[in-house]
């Protein structure tokens, strides 16, 4: 009788933590907020400009030459270039269809971990962070 209690907990215990490796996430692709989109240029351009302070740092300290140098700058100028025309489009398209609708408020979003904040919201719910007004 013992023995086979402890194989049931022995396979409800396998299963509660296997369950997590055969389950698909739920999440659809096509199905992206706006705020999302715009969320992603943003921390695209974030990334570029923080690759251009690491290169030049890298140059600096001598880790690549000066060819290297030129190459992949001229590289992360031109995709950071590309992510912050992306990102002016995004954000003219998005203020020429709130400007049709002027009770249409504007979508805040937490500096910490860039979930979106609601109307009225002094921390986001997320991280707890203090939200600038």
């Amino acid at each position: 009788m013992i023995t086979i209690v402890e194989v049931l907990l022995a396979l409800a215990v396998m299963a509660v933590i296997g369950y997590p490796l055969y389950v698909k996430p739920s999440l659809a692709e096509g199905d992206v907020d706006e705020g999302d989109n715009l969320h992603k240029l943003v921390s695209a351009k974030e990334a570029a400009f923080v690759a251009l302070k690491d290169l030049e740092f890298d140059y600096k300290t001598g880790k690549i030459d000066e060819a290297d140098y030129a190459t992949l700058k001229s590289r992360y100028e031109a995709e950071a270039v590309n992510v912050m025309k992306r990102l002016d489009n995004a954000v003219k398209g998005k203020s020429a269809e709130s400007s049709g609708k002027h009770t249409a408020a504007k979508a805040r979003y937490c500096s910490g971990c860039g979930k979106k904040i609601e109307e009225g919201d002094r921390f986001c719910a997320a991280c707890g962070q203090p939200v600038k007004k």
